[in-house]
């Protein structure tokens, strides 16, 4: 197990040195917040995409679709957990602040930090396996994590789930996976060189706001450390318990630990200033979950990998 740990530790290392890169762009002023911005966009709407649709370009097998529904599954069961988990365990007092540690303690940065770890640990079956964690993610934000932020009653948006890139991405990868058809070579080759983007770009991204994060405002509140705990030490602990219940492989088991032991989502920030919330706390508790995930990241995912023998 020890092998596992240093040899996932290693991984998580190389991001983080991405990530100090984007510290120091950000302090110099290299990445500033239009052009983080920009680099969003690229990575929602162009990499995530194509990265998901290189995964699902391969053969067909029967075993691969039962597996990718083990995946969904898992996820579905886990995300009910978390948002039960968080709205029972924390208490502020203050409702601006509540709902978005609620918000990040649920919720993970399962496409910037977590795909290209899989991609790193398991190759493109880590994100084919992945895919299924993005999709459920997006329907989870889009339904009860809008609910938990806005201060008004809002309606599911189907359309927001529906045409979010990422799924889009999914959507595209099943039905070419399922049909068996092969991309030209011509397209497949500069989406295979997009989706190399996957993890440099959100790096850098997530290195930005751990320049700019005000963490005295994060370190003062309690609820933020129950948030934590939360978010690196119980949800892939529960993620665990479900993948052994619903008897998943190794590679379904440790791409699920790897979305669930990732630190907060970096949309806890943005939709926390998109509703009107707290925008300090999220922005101090992503800070502090990718920086405390160095040492829990490697651990959990380890000791899936340790249980399922992968």
């Amino acid at each position: 197990m020890f092998e596992n740990i240093v040899s996932v530790a290693n991984q998580v290392i190389i991001l983080f040195v991405i990530i100090g890169v984007g510290v120091i762009l950000s302090k110099t002023k290299v990445l500033t917040k239009e052009r983080v911005a920009g680099l969003i966009d690229i990575v929602v709407y162009i990499v995530t995409p194509s990265n998901i649709i290189v995964s699902f370009q391969r053969e067909f097998k029967h075993e691969l679709i039962v597996s990718l529904g083990l995946s969904f599954l898992a996820a579905f069961i886990v995300f009910f957990i978390n948002c039960v988990n968080a709205k029972l365990a924390i208490k502020e007092k203050n409702p601006d602040k509540s709902c978005v540690i609620r918000f990040a303690s649920a919720f993970p940065n399962a496409g910037y930090f977590a795909l290209p770890l899989q991609a790193a640990i398991l190759g493109d079956i880590g994100v084919f396996f992945g895919a299924a964690y993005i999709a459920m993610f997006h329907c989870y934000i889009w339904t009860y994590g809008v609910k938990l932020l806005s201060k008004e009653k809002e309606k599911v948006n189907l359309k927001k789930i529906l045409l979010n890139p990422p799924i889009i991405g999914i959507f595209i990868g099943l039905i070419l996976f399922v049909t068996g058809v092969e991309l030209p070579e011509l397209v497949l080759s500069p989406m295979k060189s997009f989706a190399a983007l996957n993890t440099p770009l959100p790096m850098l991204i997530v290195g930005f706001y751990l320049a700019n994060a005000d963490l005295k405002a994060t370190f003062s509140n309690l609820w933020v450390y129950v948030g934590a705990f939360l978010r690196l030490i119980i949800s892939p602990a529960i993620a665990l318990g479900v993948c052994f219940l619903i008897n998943a492989d190794s590679d379904v088991t440790t791409s699920c630990i790897i979305a669930c032991s990732a630190p907060s989502a970096a949309l806890s920030g943005m939709l926390a200033q998109k509703f009107g919330r707290d925008t300090e706390v999220p922005a101090g508790m992503i800070t502090f979950t990718t920086i405390l995930c160095v040492i829990t990241m490697p651990v959990m995912v380890a000791l899936a990998q340790f249980l399922t023998g992968g």
